[in-house]
């Protein structure tokens, strides 16, 4: 995390329900002014407590939150100038539009003509300054949305806050949202913390992505950073797709290790915490192995047999089986003019070691 002068930072947080398990377990997460920092993970991982705790919705059992130096433990969330966004948009059915976005201002005892050009100003930048006189009820859940978005950035907060803000709005939707979320960040300079178990949405919108599992940040970085080099096998199955097959450690030098898979000597980056003999996994995207005989002379190479071909549009997924390790996933971009193997045929896959790594095993259970 290291920022210098971070804007947000959560210092060794804990939170903890029942005082027996933590939810949160020490948690250190420093955020810069500006930055899009997605947290994702899967159910009950800590990334929406996190959040709740950075708006004030829960207090943290231990450690420390400031906002631009300032502790915000004992502050209470209407004090601590951070815009939220929910999922279900949480609209007052019975205000107008205007009204609603204007709900924000009036609390904090703006005046009326203030607001006027405020709600104005707010419905312009989402694109929406025709459906100000309209209920929620009118609209449809993309423009519930951005009206909800309108909401949050209409007192111009110092943060902004979203909770799985497109979970609710269909797919080419939700890929609008995205590109309107990122233009406003973008255009505003707005500091964002965005939670989300959608792995697409969190590498496409944000600067830096912290993995969350068991209540502890698993690895923090760029998308591209996270998706090239994961840290750990829990990182490299939950980020895109891996084939994470299991073997042992055979070798280890330098910044490299060998394992045998599917009957070969394979060699990767090494993992932290190897040790030869020791159980390992592997971590290599399918789009980095290739079929022979474009392997070439590619120094990790396995057999096996193709199991099935799906047609995906842009690429053709192949699975192929290996000897007693399962299934491989290769995908073979659509550019290609090599006939693919039928299923049933035998096969030679290989790939850089460059493009993969060994890593240990994620804990059991």
């Amino acid at each position: 995390m290291g920022q210098e002068n971070p804007f947000v930072t959560f210092s060794r947080v804990g939170k903890s329900y029942d005082g027996r398990q933590n939810v949160v377990q020490n948690l250190d997460l420093d955020i810069a002014r500006g930055e899009f920092v997605s947290l994702l993970g899967p159910s009950g991982s800590g990334k929406t407590t996190t959040l709740m705790m950075l708006a004030g919705f829960e207090t943290p059992t231990e450690g420390e939150i400031s906002l631009d130096g300032k502790r915000l433990n004992d502050l209470p969330p209407h004090k601590r100038n951070i815009g939220m966004v929910f999922q279900n948009y949480a609209l007052f059915p019975h205000l107008t539009i205007a009204e609603n976005v204007a709900f924000p201002l009036s609390v904090r005892g703006v005046s009326r003509a203030e607001q006027k050009t405020r709600v104005a100003r707010a419905l312009e930048m989402v694109e929406l300054p025709q459906v100000a006189g309209r209920r929620p009820g009118q609209l449809s859940g993309g423009q519930q949305q951005r009206v909800a978005l309108a909401r949050a950035l209409v007192f111009e907060p110092a943060l902004v806050l979203m909770d799985e803000p497109l979970g609710a709005l269909d797919k080419r939707l939700r890929e609008t949202m995205q590109y309107e979320i990122k233009r406003l960040h973008r255009d505003l300079g707005l500091t964002v913390v965005y939670v989300t178990h959608d792995q697409g949405e969190a590498l496409t919108m944000s600067d830096r992505v912290a993995v969350f599992f068991d209540g502890r940040i698993q690895q923090i970085a760029a998308p591209d950073v996270l998706y090239e080099d994961p840290q750990n096998a829990f990182v490299a199955n939950f980020i895109g797709e891996n084939n994470g097959i299991a073997g042992r450690v055979t070798d280890l030098d330098g910044g490299m290790a060998s394992m045998e898979v599917g009957g070969a000597r394979i060699t990767g980056k090494a993992g932290r915490d190897l040790a030869v003999g020791a159980p390992a996994v592997l971590a290599l995207r399918p789009e980095r192995a290739l079929l022979a005989p474009m392997a070439g002379d590619i120094l990790n190479r396995v057999t096996g047999t193709v199991e099935d071909i799906t047609y995906c549009g842009d690429h053709h997924r192949v699975a192929v089986t290996l000897a007693g390790d399962g299934d491989f996933i290769l995908k073979i971009p659509n550019t290609t003019h090599h006939a693919l193997p039928p299923p049933g045929s035998r096969v030679e896959v290989g790939w850089r070691p460059a493009d993969c790594k060994i890593l240990t095993p994620p804990p059991a259970g």
